[in-house]
């Protein structure tokens, strides 16, 4: 149709928009035929640019005309729209039919989360060291979660934590990790680099994880530092080997393989044989038949630094074990979302 602005053409576009609204007969078309009148190229739009082609006399009453029409094109529209919304839910309503009349059967008794029950396990079974508990802030600034933990800016390993950023350039914390930053700087400033220190702290942490379907935008972390003298790689693979073998037996394998952490050096990833396949290989260790549930490592002399500690006469080390991984290991779900699902049929079998 024309875009010539006049009086008949406003009124030959309500009768074709009138027909148009009538043949429609599924939800799709009325969203293009609100593009083709009201888009930004659409007929009506541009009616309106032609405004200021009419006679300023005329203009007020023109104006009005496709005001009146624009109110009744998107009046109409969002009508025909909530009526296919109201078809399509009632025929969900229809197929789905619920008596409720009948009396209800009860859902039962809740249940502690399993991330919750390995989370209260782990810190029973580390209750003999005397480690300190510590919650720590789930939004950061950069200091704590990378540029202490030598990760520079422009450091490659940035690019690898594929990190949440906030408008106020905060950061959604990657790892619990940060915690480690800010007790080691608390014990340097307010208690003289006191030793040994203990902390433990546990949490939800955040990472981009858009391209990988294999991996959560969020989930749990249990963190570890430990700082003293005469530590080693070996009192470290010693506790957590104790942690996994006091989490799911003394049978279960456990085993270290080499990792790359800027904040740890070396660095080790501990594994334990999967417990959905036993080590055969299937979904959930992605044929490995190992899962890998932590990192760990020998805090990097470069950390010790920056929070005043000297590397030559004091050593330590941390680890971050993924909570979520533990308890999908420790249920056997077959994959690691199932464990934020909340599915009540998968749920109500760990009671």
């Amino acid at each position: 149709m024309s875009t010539e602005l006049s009086q008949a053409h406003i009124a030959e576009l309500a009768e074709r928009f009138q027909r148009q609204l009538g043949e429609i007969q599924r939800p799709e078309d009325v969203e293009l035929l609100r593009r083709d009148l009201l888009g930004k190229e659409g007929t009506v739009k541009e009616l309106f640019k032609k405004l200021r082609d009419v006679p300023a006399e005329e203009k007020p009453a023109m104006a009005e005309l496709l005001n009146q029409l624009k109110e009744r094109v998107e009046s109409e529209l969002d009508a025909k729209d909530q009526s296919f919304k109201t078809k399509a839910l009632q025929k969900q309503l229809d197929e789905q039919y619920l008596d409720f009349s009948l009396p209800e059967a009860g859902s039962g008794l809740g249940a502690i989360h399993p991330v919750t029950i390995v989370e209260e396990r782990i810190t029973e079974i580390l209750r003999p060291f005397g480690f300190e508990n510590v919650m720590g802030p789930e939004i950061e600034t950069d200091y704590y979660c990378f540029d202490s933990l030598n990760i520079p800016k422009h450091h490659p390993a940035r690019d690898m934590q594929d990190t949440f950023y906030t408008e106020t350039g905060h950061v959604l914390r990657t790892h619990t990790t940060s915690v480690q930053a800010r007790m080691l700087q608390h014990r340097s400033l307010f208690e003289n680099g006191k030793l040994p220190l203990k902390i433990a702290s546990l949490g939800r942490v955040y990472r981009n994880e858009t391209e990988d379907a294999s991996h959560q935008s969020m989930f749990h972390q249990y963190e570890l530092v430990w700082v003293e003298e005469g530590l080693t790689l070996s009192h470290l693979m010693g506790l957590i080997t104790h942690i996994l073998k006091e989490l799911y037996g003394k049978r279960r394998k456990v085993r270290f393989v080499p990792k790359f952490y800027p904040y740890t050096e070396p660095s080790i990833g501990p594994q334990i044989d999967c417990s959905v396949c036993r080590g055969d290989g299937c979904g959930a260790c992605g044929g490995a038949g190992w899962v890998t549930v932590g990192g760990a490592g020998m805090i990097h002399r470069n950390v010790l630094l920056e929070f005043k500690f000297d590397p030559e006469k004091v050593s330590g080390f941390a680890f971050g074990l993924g909570t979520s991984r533990l308890a999908g290991q420790l249920y056997n779900f077959p994959h690691l979302r199932s464990v934020y699902e909340n599915d009540l049929r998968v749920l109500k079998e760990i009671v």
